[in-house]
């Protein structure tokens, strides 16, 4: 059982890499080189993704409780 400042640092950790998410793909919009764009394309998965599992755990948490 997590405790409520658990949460909450859970929480900003999903919007901090959620909004690193948006700002790459942002920038992969806008860089003419093809290289750049795809490194800031990956970087941005891998933020996505952090969201992803960190979400995956949170909810299987609560079903368990």
């Amino acid at each position: 059982m997590l405790t409520s400042k658990e949460l909450m640092h859970l929480e900003d950790f999903l919007t901090m890499h959620q909004s690193c998410a948006s700002t790459f793909n942002h920038f992969a919009g806008e860089v003419q080189s093809q290289q750049g764009k795809q490194l800031l394309q990956q970087i941005a998965q891998q933020h996505q993704q952090h969201v992803q599992m960190v979400s995956k755990h949170l909810s299987a948490g609560q079903t368990m409780q």
